[in-house]
């Protein structure tokens, strides 16, 4: 059950570090009345951020569940934060290479 909790906190951090640069453009080209699509580098970060999430919440979340933090919302707090870091991370590089 641990394994869900934190494969679920590395998704959804992933996911929401991806959706809010897509969101605060999308209110910017709202607000100026100008059609706004889906980029699919969000989606390509995203790929990549989960995978390198779900690899460092391989290596990390072990440990934590060994010492009996493993469970409930602590796990889900730790996991989403290596899925948001994660995904930071993977942008950064992106942007770095000039793929973004």
């Amino acid at each position: 059950m641990e394994e869900l909790v934190i494969f679920l906190g590395v998704f959804l951090g992933c996911l929401a570090r991806s959706l809010i640069p897509f969101m605060r453009k999308l209110a910017m080209f709202a607000k100026e009345h100008e059609p706004f699509s889906w980029d699919h580098r969000y989606t390509a970060s995203l790929i990549v951020a989960v995978f390198v999430g779900f690899v460092a919440s391989i290596f990390v979340l072990p440990t934590i569940v060994e010492h009996g933090l493993g469970s409930g919302v602590l796990a889900f707090c730790g996991a989403f934060l290596i899925g948001f870091g994660s995904n930071s991370i993977v942008n950064e590089i992106m942007k770095l290479v000039g793929v973004v």
